[in-house]
């Protein structure tokens, strides 16, 4: 009986390439929601369907050919100690849907986010906030994952000879100063934004910051220098995540949703198994394993994005223009 329903379904879909309520097929095959349900998550693991979420109902559709046409997957990251789980996501990615992914590394979250909307890659991590000024501006970059919360720190240097803050511009850093000085925490200064990690370093050196946001690794580079903590970005609500998955709705809603559901499961992996591709994601970033095992420390993963994560940005942000439910469109949400 299920093969007979399942050819069925299929004989619908390739009538209705649009997709079809899944409230609808239970209905129109004459058997139980629960029956029906069982029967198209076998046929959606089985790669024959997918589901789109719409509020709080699904639109089935006829999986096309498009996870065999694309093979490789472009996806920038930032410079960073945070991402360590992209080994379990590249190992998923070829074993599940025979796709590659090629890593581009930038120095910056602005760097990293413009090259998305560009089209010069498929997919980033970059901080949450950068992202959501990316589909303001394209409408193209979806916002599909979480990823890594913390790693980042104010720091104070008392004999510095300036009176001004450093930061990496539209960032999860530049947030955390925000909330920073909102809760008086960091004196309302100046602000100069550095362009890349080095730059960063070579100010905090010469005397020319009496504060900074910087990220693991960055903090592991002016231990030598005289200074005081002022907070752990990870402490501030508006904060819980640093940096998150978007891909560009080009890559198509089908493989989008895979890709989706593929790199949640490889953060799961990892929390288990966080050391197995360390030295991996070292010969990419030049960060060295000891290095990168540190970081482990500073950062805690969630798979999941939240609604309420982008309230909280949009929020502190104070953004009216475009409305704050506007926003929420950035979010995929799906079975």
């Amino acid at each position: 009986m299920t093969s007979e329903i399942s050819q069925r379904i299929l004989d619908m879909l390739s009538r209705n390439l649009d997709g079809i309520p899944q409230s609808y097929l239970h209905r129109a095959v004459g058997v139980s929601k629960s029956y029906i349900s069982m029967i198209l998550k076998n046929m959606e693991r089985s790669g024959i369907i997918y589901r789109i979420r719409i509020g709080n109902s699904y639109i089935v559709k006829l999986a096309s050919r498009a996870t065999q046409i694309c093979n490789k997957l472009k996806l920038g990251i930032v410079w960073s100690s945070e991402y360590l789980f992209l080994g379990h996501f590249a190992k998923a990615l070829k074993d599940i849907l025979n796709v590659d992914l090629s890593i581009n590394v930038y120095p910056s979250a602005l760097q990293a986010t413009s090259a998305i909307a560009r089209g010069e890659i498929d997919a980033v991590l970059s901080p949450l906030i950068t992202q959501l000024f990316a589909h303001i501006l394209t409408r193209n970059v979806l916002i599909v994952g979480g990823g890594a919360g913390g790693g980042a720190k104010i720091y104070k240097f008392p004999k510095s000879r300036s009176s001004t803050t450093i930061s990496s511009e539209t960032s999860s850093m530049d947030l955390c100063r925000l909330v920073a000085v909102r809760k008086g925490m960091v004196e309302e200064e100046d602000v100069k934004y550095f362009t890349t990690p080095s730059e960063a370093i070579e100010i905090i050196r010469m005397g020319r910051a009496r504060h900074a946001v910087l990220w693991h690794p960055l903090t592991e580079h002016i231990k030598n220098v005289e200074h005081s903590v002022v907070a752990e970005c990870g402490e501030f609500e508006e904060l819980t995540h640093c940096c998150t998955l978007a891909i560009s709705r080009n890559v198509g809603t089908e493989l989008v949703e895979k890709i989706s559901s593929i790199y949640k499961s490889a953060i799961d992996k990892f929390v288990k198994q966080p050391l197995r591709y360390i030295d991996w994601y070292s010969s990419i970033t030049g960060i060295d394993a000891a290095t990168l095992k540190e970081g482990l420390k500073t950062y805690t993963y969630t798979p999941e994005i939240s609604i309420r994560s982008i309230h909280r940005v949009v929020e502190t942000l104070g953004l009216s223009i475009p409305q704050k439910s506007t926003l929420l469109n950035a979010i995929l949400l799906h079975s």
